[in-house]
């Protein structure tokens, strides 16, 4: 039977001071990645403490402050456990709604672009969209007085981000709403993110008690983080520093060494980032050994399309990175995983549907008929406000692609795909750490599908073919937390609102509670992102800053149209057969035979985060360790020791990028 948890009124003074802190936050990440000095924005990002994944570090550095104010009285009555779960569920938000540097984004670049596209395309962009010639050039220079800027230019561009960020947000929450049950209490998904900021939390919380029975592993684990990352911010930042990582040898810029062997197809890279082997290891082991199995699986077929039958010849010829972007078995034929991938993300979402038939169906009759209590006490809201709040919001988004300009089938495709692809990729970060860009493959692929099925690089004659393409790279299909582009995409509200329930269920919260808390910072946090847009480029300059822009006109031709397939998507109906049979067979295997592998997993293990990244390796040490861990000591070794080590290393890992990336702005100060 499932554990109710505890409802209590939410206090105003609660609400007031997460708006506060949440506007705080948001102003504190926005100002401070973007002015961070160059060297330092590789590895001293502190609110992306793993670039190549959506890391944000927002809660580890709330959860060292609240160390410190532990060891004064005073604070200590403020610092109980429900607070500490709702500070836990702001920083959370507010660092994926500002996750990486404000104006270093693509829809910043799109902004700005307009003196750089030309007026047979510039024409199908809307000026809030892409701002006017003369505007865009005082962002771009920057002006150092706000007051001189045209607010009745930028408002609008500034009100259009937020709305499409706080439109999509309204669908991502009610969909994870409507799921929670079955992925919070019914399957019980790890969300392993959620589970270092929860150790965190407890350990934290803990630390003033007399019994703190985890303190030596927690302390350990802080200072193993804090001196592994030394090594790397050294390397980084200073040109005498010892090279211990190889960080400044052959480093691709996720952070991976390159391994390009003269004459073998090889194309994984080896994970550098110190951070990233130790929380591998608070992944599943089943989904360790899915990722594992699939990795090897496309290894043997690399091989013997190379040694058999003579393709992938010009891996040998290419780089590192172009051995995985432009010539190998992603994205270039035969395998063509990427698109095989897009069909088992398609297949998955069917499976799912038709697996959960009958829980949906439950949702849909209880928001047809009187709310029944019993059965929905526990959820932050009934399902019929759920499904109203779905069902209103999918208006309001097709509405305003439309007012945008965008053909009413184009808003709806938009809507569909993004519902595809992050009801998809939300229960793969619920079993692991990895986050996937579908900007590279899913995305174009269901678009294309669904709207250009027999196109390829058209000329742009309309909206619909400039904005769409911009959509799917930016907000619809790059990691949730925008990745190296930016935060508030589509993907964001779907891994919040899973983190905040799962922060709840740990906590003993209502969700009704943390879902207040969650929507406050949301909207504060994405609407001084947009503001900050504006704001830091008119302030400093965009390009004095040392930020680039590029002419969009032609951008999209380069995946949108060629990846995952190289053609009329249409011809790689087979490709995309094939991965639609693998998850639609494999998971109801799966679910009757639960030693199978994940064919789930078979997505992270086809991505370039396992390949460019070097996420395999720390996959594989990961379960080499915890397989010996588990067999040694059982789970009792592995929850009362490596649990609690993962935490302090991480916390430990966040202090150390903090205290580097502060020295920076005094050791590299700016020319403004």
């Amino acid at each position: 039977m499932l554990e109710k948890s505890v409802e209590e009124k939410l206090a105003g003074r609660t609400l007031l001071w997460v708006a506060a802190l949440s506007i705080v936050v948001a102003f504190f990440w926005n100002f401070f990645e973007s002015l961070l000095p160059p060297l330092a924005r590789c590895t001293q990002r502190v609110n992306a403490l793993l670039t190549p994944i959506d890391f944000v570090g927002g809660p580890f550095v709330a959860f060292l402050v609240v160390m410190a104010l532990q060891y004064f009285q005073p604070f200590r009555k403020y610092l109980s456990r429900t607070n500490l779960a709702y500070l836990s569920i702001t920083m959370v938000t507010t660092s994926f709604y500002t996750h990486f540097a404000t104006i270093e984004t693509r829809n910043t670049c799109f902004l700005l672009a307009r003196p750089l596209i030309p007026e047979p395309v510039g024409r199908y962009v809307p000026w809030f969209v892409s701002l006017p010639s003369e505007v865009a050039e005082l962002l771009i220079r920057g002006v150092g007085d706000l007051g001189v800027l045209p607010w009745d230019v930028l408002l609008p561009a500034i009100l259009w981000r937020f709305l499409l960020i706080a439109l999509f947000a309204g669908v991502g929450v009610s969909i994870v709403s409507i799921f929670r049950r079955s992925w919070i209490d019914v399957e019980k998904l790890p969300f392993p993110y959620v589970d270092v900021v929860q150790t965190c939390l407890i350990n934290v919380e803990g630390m003033v008690r007399k019994e703190w029975p985890s303190k030596t592993r927690f302390l350990t684990g802080i200072l193993v983080g804090f001196l592994l990352g030394i090594p790397l911010s050294g390397a980084t930042l200073f040109p005498w520093f010892p090279d211990l990582y190889m960080w400044r040898t052959d480093t691709c810029p996720p952070g991976s060494h390159w391994v390009i062997p003269a004459d073998v197809p090889w194309h994984l890279g080896i994970g550098k980032h110190p951070l990233m082997y130790p929380i591998m290891l608070l992944t599943p082991m089943h989904a360790l050994f899915s990722i594992l199995f699939y990795t090897l699986v496309m290894e043997i077929a690399l091989f013997i399309a190379f040694y058999g039958f003579g393709y992938y010849t010009g891996m040998l010829g290419s780089g590192f990175c172009g051995r995985n972007w432009c010539t190998g078995p992603t994205v270039a034929p035969p395998l063509y995983l990427f698109m095989v991938c897009s069909g088992a993300a398609l297949g998955f979402f069917i499976i799912t549907m038709l697996l959960e038939r009958r829980y949906i169906v439950e949702t849909l009759r209880l928001a047809l008929r009187r709310t029944d209590v019993k059965v929905e006490a526990n959820e932050p809201m009934s399902y019929r406000g759920s499904w109203t709040m779905l069902i209103v919001f999918s208006v309001l988004v097709i509405l305003f692609f439309v007012y945008t300009g965008l053909s009413l089938w184009l808003s709806f495709v938009v809507l569909v795909s993004t519902v595809i692809i992050w009801l998809t990729l939300t229960p793969i970060w619920g079993r692991t750490f990895i986050t996937l860009q579908p900007c590279y493959w899913l995305s174009p692929a269901m678009i294309r599908l669904m709207a250009y099925p027999t196109w390829y690089l058209p000329e742009i004659t309309s909206t619909d073919l400039i904005l769409v393409p911009l959509l799917s790279a930016e907000w619809i299909g790059h990691t949730a937390g925008g990745g190296y582009e930016g935060g508030g995409g589509f993907g964001t509200p779907f891994f919040v609102s899973a983190s905040t329930y799962r922060i709840a269920s740990l906590n003993n919260i209502h969700p009704r509670n943390a879902l207040k808390i969650m929507i406050v910072s949301m909207l504060i946090a994405s609407f001084i992102t947009c503001f900050n847009q504006v704001a830091i480029s008119g302030l400093f300059g965009h390009a004095t800053l040392g930020y680039s822009l590029w002419d969009y006109s032609q951008e999209p031709e380069w995946h949108f149209w060629t990846i995952p397939y190289n053609g009329p998507i249409v011809e790689g109906w087979l490709h995309l057969s094939v991965g639609f049979t693998l998850m639609v067979v494999g998971r109801y295997l799966y679910t009757r035979f639960l030693w199978m592998p994940d064919p789930l997993l078979a997505l992270v293990a086809w991505s370039w985060e396992i390949s460019i990244d070097g996420f395999w390796l720390a996959c594989l040490v990961a379960w080499i360790v915890k397989s010996a861990i588990l067999r040694i000591g059982g789970s009792k070794l592995y929850e009362e020791w490596v649990v609690p080590f993962v935490g302090g290393f991480t916390l430990g890992y966040a202090l150390e990028v903090l205290i580097t990336a502060s020295a920076s702005f005094i050791l590299f100060p700016r020319t403004l």
